[in-house]
């Protein structure tokens, strides 16, 4: 027997549904090429609520990273089976391609931020200035009494932009924002922080062979440097101390699942964990101590704020046991960020490591108050 639904009912459900899909504002998708995979996000905002709407994470082996055509291929095929809605996309270029430099200039009466942000630029550059892309993000914005200002510079070959920007229109991807990692991190730490807008916070993202050191304090970005330090580096260190190569080292890593995610707790991986962490000791130490300095500074522009937590992120965060290594080192409680972690829907996700954590926070543009 079928019952009828009431006219009015009829009448009314187009309204209702369109209603709802009013409610729900999709922002772009994020996307970000590593060494190892590409890394896709979406999230939405229903009923002022952001929620995770999508995700995919596309594993590259040397044969596809090598083929262009392939990885459209891939990409195309991600976003029609993982529902991600639109075209628009927030990316970064990879570390390598990337400059992020700290300049400090004064203000000069009758030139713009911008006219003395290039010239400061051009004085560091031995190349035309010309053959590059130029972004900035104030640091220290002027206040009363000061004219010194800082500001924070990324700069890219105009040819690698171009390059990377046609890769993605041809995936059928528009491209909204071209960003940086430290601004990504930045996005997705202060949404995780909520209303603790005073608080100052360090980002230690440790990628494939570059690290970047990000303070925030507040809403403010008051510090950011990248060094030569990553998984890269901390397997090249391995190698000469165990007389091992690199494809050795790599699968000793996997084999012994001594510094991987996903293993057991049990005694004998322990030790195999604090062993390769004893020799690999002397390069984080190198990176301690650019974090100490880190701090000092954060503390000397905030009239004495101590910084009051550290997160770890990115491909050497996903290591067994890094969170309680480093701790062990600072005297600032020190955790992994875990991208997808608190926001609804995630725990469909199977992927929320911290190697996702920048793309995580390229989603989240537009739909949070930080830009």
């Amino acid at each position: 027997m079928t019952m009828a639904l009431p006219a009015g009912l009829l009448q009314r459900i187009p309204a209702i549904i369109g209603k709802k899909q009013a409610a729900i504002e999709y922002g772009p998708v994020g996307i970000d090429f590593d060494a190892a995979a590409i890394r896709l996000v979406q999230f939405r905002k229903n009923d002022g609520v952001v929620e995770l709407s999508a995700s995919s994470v596309i594993p590259l082996s040397d044969d596809v990273r090598g083929s262009i055509k392939q990885t459209r291929a891939l990409i195309r095929k991600a976003l029609r089976r993982h529902n991600f809605v639109g075209h628009e996309v927030v990316t970064c270029l990879q570390p390598k391609d990337v400059k992020i430099i700290m300049i400090s200039y004064l203000h000069q009466a009758g030139k713009t931020d911008e006219e003395l942000i290039v010239q400061r630029v051009a004085e560091r550059v031995e190349d035309d200035i010309n053959n590059y892309v130029i972004d900035f993000l104030m640091v220290r914005p002027q206040v009363k009494g000061r004219q010194e200002r800082s500001v924070l510079v990324a700069m890219a070959q105009r040819e690698r932009v171009v390059s990377y920007l046609e890769h993605l229109r041809k995936s059928g991807l528009n491209v909204k924002v071209l960003e940086i990692e430290p601004t990504a991190i930045r996005r997705l730490v202060l949404m995780k922080h909520g209303n603790d807008h005073n608080a100052n916070l360090m980002t230690v993202s440790m990628g494939y062979s570059q690290t970047y050191i990000t303070v925030l304090s507040g809403r403010r970005l008051i510090y950011e440097r990248d060094i030569s330090f990553g998984e890269q580096q901390l397997i090249e260190l391995l190698c000469r101390e165990l007389e091992l190569d690199e494809h050795e080292a790599r699968t000793m890593l996997a084999r012994e699942q001594g510094l991987t995610v996903d293993i057991s707790d049990d005694e004998q991986n322990i030790s195999v964990t604090e062993a390769l962490y004893g020799v690999l000791k002397p390069l984080f130490m190198e990176l301690v101590e650019d974090i100490n300095r880190a701090l000092v500074y954060a503390a000397s522009e905030t009239r004495g704020m101590p910084v009051k937590h550290v997160y770890l992120t990115n491909v050497v965060a996903s290591w067994r046991g890094i969170e309680n290594f480093i701790d062990s080192l600072i005297e600032v409680p020190v955790s992994v960020l875990v991208p997808f972690e608190g926001f609804i829907n995630s725990d469909a996700v199977t992927e929320s490591d911290p190697r996702s954590a920048v793309v995580t926070g390229m989603a989240l543009h537009g739909l949070t108050e930080v830009v």
